[in-house]
């Protein structure tokens, strides 16, 4: 691999390679062959005693801007990185020098196409907020609001895209030359957080997702979204509507103040999670505390969404089980919700030993009070033994998980008495009431008639084509002369039962799609779909009594 045609900066190269020497990790750089880069130094042995996570925070923090973001980004991901690191780098700050308040006015000029005299009436020289990818001025438009003007730091992409190119390098190194790191898959955390920084270098997609969010809670009581004004927003500068409230991490400020009352504020919070992840599908997947303000009357604000995740129907009704066999301490469902994802690789994971692993981690809730139950610290710890177990997790999940840690840490430092699972489990319940109710497993029939038709088209010409197999003797099947008969009596009452399954998808099928068709109507269906659902639960019972039979 020539180093040249890989980076173009080989100073910002020497000078990362360097950092690391400083801070103990000599073992990497010479597993890796980087040595060659930079001056021989002593062996750092006192720095090699600090843990390796801690070391990394102060590697990253050193590096400036960009590693920054990359570590907190980690921080969300506790299914890429051990949860030590996760915890680790979770103490990064994104507070970094502002840059001059001539270079914000040139960008504002450059990207709206007008000097800042001619757009606002005032506008604070002094950024309110100041952060790797950019800074936050307060301002008055010339209507009269008072409005947030982001603004992206002059070069930040060139930077970025350089240390991104540097990060790509050594991380294709790591992956080759360390087989105890290469687990981490290195190259695919800078594949994903490249994706991340593009993202968030473009605030028209911030600005989309901000819009999403006010309508998804336009009319909330408890809580408020910013509005976005569009005319003064491009891809470098994003302008809201000012949100004057208190940061979620500084909410002791206002205990004993009239108008705020802690735990209906942190209700609040947790309220709106569950409400944008169960409800929505689209949700806030940044909560640093200073994303989320406390306003009068306890209700609260999101701010800066570049960071969102996303819930299909599928992943919520998933995400749904999973959440109730945690907060019903049922192994067998956390288990089988993952297979039924596909997130679990038989070949590479041992079912029963991941089993155990998560029994160790639920079974002490069956000997706690509902109100001594931590929810972040089994959703946690389970996604920690998923990556040791090479559970594969879907990307938004891990997000919602992080973000049910991070909320329910700043309710248990302010509000010890309060949990969250005396609020997610009527919430969930609820949900899963709704989610089984005959109209909607109907609708649900509906959505899904012409996978079954698929399977009922297909099946006989899959049967058959196993048959001419069987005739080829392209299977073989070798049986004992004694168990023929058996055999024959198994096949006979399999293809009975099979007859039965068939007859009640048919009828649930048939009545799926008669749901909107036809009358006279009875308790919301027509009657002819009601016969349908009757006489796919009479074979359905059928079945169930023959099995029962068998059994016993």
């Amino acid at each position: 691999m020539a180093i040249t045609r890989e980076i173009k900066d080989i100073n910002r190269f020497r000078q990362i390679v360097s950092v690391l020497l400083e801070e103990g990790f000599f073992y990497l750089i010479e597993k890796v062959k980087l040595g060659s880069w930079i001056r021989f130094k002593k062996k750092n042995l006192s720095k090699e005693k600090i843990p390796a996570e801690v070391r990394l925070r102060k590697t990253l923090e050193k590096l400036g801007p960009t590693f920054i973001k990359l570590g907190q980004i980690l921080s969300l991901r506790p299914d890429l990185v051990p949860k030590e690191y996760v915890k680790e780098l979770g103490k990064l700050q994104d507070d970094v020098p502002a840059f001059p308040y001539d270079k914000a006015e040139k960008v504002i000029k450059e990207e709206l196409g007008k000097p800042i005299d001619k757009i606002f009436s005032s506008f604070s020289k002094k950024p309110i907020a100041s952060a790797s990818i950019s800074q936050v001025y307060r301002a008055k438009l010339k209507n009269g609001k008072i409005v947030a003007v982001k603004v992206q730091r002059p070069n930040v992409k060139k930077v970025m895209d350089t240390d991104i190119e540097i990060m790509f390098y050594i991380a294709k190194l790591i992956e080759k030359h360390s087989e105890k790191i290469r687990k981490y898959r290195p190259v695919k955390i800078v594949e994903e957080f490249k994706e991340w920084t593009d993202k968030e270098l473009d605030f028209k997609l911030e600005a989309d997702n901000a819009k999403r969010f006010y309508e998804n809670f336009k009319g909330s009581n408890t809580v408020k979204i910013p509005q976005v004004f569009d005319e003064y927003s491009t891809k470098r500068v994003l302008t809201t509507e000012f949100i004057d409230g208190i940061e979620l991490h500084k909410i002791g400020e206002v205990k004993g103040k009239t108008g705020y009352k802690i735990k209906e504020i942190i209700k609040n919070g947790f309220d709106s999670i569950l409400t944008q992840v169960f409800i929505h599908g689209f949700f806030h997947a940044d909560p640093h505390p200073s994303n989320v303000l406390i306003l009068k009357g306890n209700t609260i604000a999101l701010v800066d969404f570049g960071i969102v995740g996303y819930f299909d129907d599928y992943l919520k009704n998933k995400s749904i089980e999973l959440f109730y066999g945690v907060v019903n301490e049922d192994i067998d469902a956390i288990v089988d919700t993952f297979l039924d994802m596909g997130l679990v690789e038989e070949e590479e994971t041992d079912i029963e030993s991941f089993k155990r692993d998560i029994k160790k981690v639920v079974d002490p809730l069956q000997r706690s009070s509902l109100k001594d139950v931590k929810i972040s610290y089994v959703l946690e710890h389970v996604l920690d033994i998923a990556l040791k177990h090479h559970v594969k997790m879907p990307v938004d999940f891990v997000l919602f998980g992080k973000t049910i840690v991070e909320i329910e840490g700043i309710g248990l430092e302010y509000e010890p008495d309060f949990r969250f699972v005396d609020s997610a489990k009527p919430f969930i319940e609820k949900l899963i009431k709704k989610k089984i109710s005959p109209v909607n497993m109907a609708k649900d029939l509906m959505k899904n008639a012409t996978k079954y038709g698929k399977l009922f088209r297909d099946l006989p010409d899959q049967l058959n084509s196993a048959l001419r197999k069987i005739q080829k003797g392209t299977i073989k099947v070798d049986v004992e002369d004694t168990d023929i008969k058996r055999l024959a009596i198994d096949i006979d009452r399999s293809s009975n039962r099979m007859t039965y399954g068939l007859l009640v998808a048919a009828f649930l099928v048939t009545g799926a799609l008669l749901v909107n068709v036809g009358e006279p109507i009875f308790y919301g269906f027509p009657l002819v779909s009601l016969l349908c659902f009757l006489l796919a639960t009479i074979f359905a019972l059928i079945l169930f009594v023959s099995i029962q039979r068998e059994g016993k």
